[in-house]
């Protein structure tokens, strides 16, 4: 299941959206897309989970996606790449959430526990 969250230029929290049509929609806008199963020509899916982020003009996108999907980024549209051994962003504010904290963030706004996972 994909993730989008928006954050502000502060690097703030705040928004979360799961659903695939917003998520399609709000991509578009900064020209990126995504899908499931099957990449388009030249593009091939995530073996696991990774967390991009996209500098945006009023902030940040982090777009947390599973192994199986795939993302489509302009080759000249900054972004920077997590699948969980990123130690910092060199770009970005520290205060963005690495792979990890991003995860747990995401649980915890839907009631999980990052331990039963």
């Amino acid at each position: 299941m994909p993730v989008l969250a928006v954050f502000d230029a502060q690097a703030n929290w705040r928004d979360t959206h799961v659903c695939d049509g917003w998520i399609t929609e709000h991509l578009a806008g900064q020209g990126v897309s995504w899908g499931r199963g099957k990449a388009k020509k030249g593009q091939r899916a995530l073996d696991g989970a990774g967390l991009f982020y996209l500098p945006t003009a009023d902030g940040y996108l982090g777009l947390l996606f599973e192994g199986g999907e795939w993302v489509s980024i302009p080759s000249d549209k900054p972004h920077f790449f997590d699948a969980g051994e990123a130690e910092s962003f060199d770009g970005l504010p520290a205060e963005l959430p690495l792979f990890e904290a991003f995860v747990e963030e995401v649980l915890s706004l839907t009631g999980n526990d990052a331990d039963d996972e």
